[in-house]
């Protein structure tokens, strides 16, 4: 049955995409966008809708044709999702077509946090390398909202190469389906269905891209992760999982703290992983791919701390992390003295 989730869900998106490509274009539903590091083409801002409709087809089919064997009492969490992940669509589609104040947006995305905490979600506790835990008490709610918010948007800043962020999330959901596992039941579908309509989607967005997500699909991506991060013992294991979004998060923020680049300048420090192989002379295709094998290699940590404690998930976490900062130096330094020596500058060719 999961695996059928899968295909549901991937060939609804792979059928729903060139259409929606053609109503775009039709009703001029598209736009040249210049901001985005590769966006050179006028490409649908409607990536999300097929997603969106993927997913809730499908989920939806499911909740109803499995009611009482599948659910227990998943009702209302799955209702959260809907609700909320409808809100973050409108918003992220009205912000593509008439940009929407920062301070607006974060509204909305704590409103659609504070409808998953209407619907039954908590987050209770927050779990460390090596061990322990921290209880959140009566502030976990509020950490959720925070939580929904940083992740809503941490997807949207990954959004910079054709493929990259759906790539990024569908690989996500795969591993967060597995984690997800030996919980509530219900959970595996949604990650699945998320997995499933990212794949679908794909084969139009990865590079050269037909179309892209855009804020509508970014957002809800990522408030769906959020949501289904936010279930029981996948907590651990999605905080290695959506290590990458986070990351773009936590450097963006961190590109607008006093005496750097300010809120009202373009803010390029969040595309450092994905710029940095682009200036290291790698085809957008080929660093869409080593993001996705760094991706994988987050998922089998989180898979790994999950299954055999979260020790040795951070001693691999570290190892991986200490070999790629090697590889990325070592290969940049190769190649800054190849251009150098075919440049011909004196002193390092005769």
């Amino acid at each position: 049955m999961n695996l059928l989730i899968f295909i549901a869900t991937a060939a609804l998106s792979l059928i729903l995409t060139p259409i929606l490509i053609r109503l775009a274009s039709r009703y001029g539903i598209s736009r040249h966008d210049a901001t985005g590091f590769l966006r050179k083409r006028a490409l649908s801002l409607s990536g999300g809708v097929t997603i969106y409709i993927s997913f809730v087809t499908v989920t939806a089919a499911a909740f109803l044709l499995s009611r009482g064997r599948w659910l227990g009492s998943y009702d209302y969490n799955y209702l959260g999702i809907l609700i909320g992940g409808t809100l973050v669509l409108v918003l992220g589609f009205r912000d593509a077509v008439r940009k929407v104040p920062l301070p607006l947006k974060i509204v909305v995305q704590a409103l659609a946090g504070l409808i998953l905490v209407g619907c039954g979600y908590r987050i209770d506790s927050l779990t460390f390398f090596p061990g322990g835990k921290i209880a959140l008490g009566g502030a976990g709610p509020a950490f959720l909202i925070v939580w929904v918010i940083g992740v809503t948007n941490a997807f949207s800043l990954i959004d910079t190469i054709d493929g990259l962020a759906a790539g990024i999330a569908a690989i996500s959901a795969a591993i967060l389906f597995f984690v997800a596992l030996a919980g509530p039941p219900f959970v595996p579908v949604l990650a699945l269905a998320v997995a499933g309509g990212c794949a679908g989607f794909l084969r139009y967005n990865f590079y050269p891209a037909r179309i892209h997500l855009g804020r509508s699909g970014s957002y809800l991506l990522g408030f769906v992760l959020a949501a289904i991060a936010a279930q029981g013992e996948l907590k651990a294991a999605a905080g290695i999982t959506l290590t990458l979004p986070l990351l773009a998060l936590a450097t963006s923020l961190f590109g607008r703290l006093p005496g750097r680049s300010g809120p009202g300048k373009e803010n390029r420090i969040h595309h450092q992983i994905s710029d940095r192989l682009l200036r290291l002379g790698y085809s957008p295709r080929q660093a869409v791919l080593i993001l996705y094998l760094l991706q994988v290699n987050l998922g089998m940590i989180a898979l790994v701390a999950a299954a055999a404690g979260r020790t040795l998930a951070l001693g691999i976490f570290l190892l991986i992390g200490m070999m790629l900062y090697l590889l990325f130096n070592i290969v940049e330094e190769y190649r800054s003295r190849l251009r150098l020596l075919n440049s011909g500058e004196p002193g390092e060719s005769r």
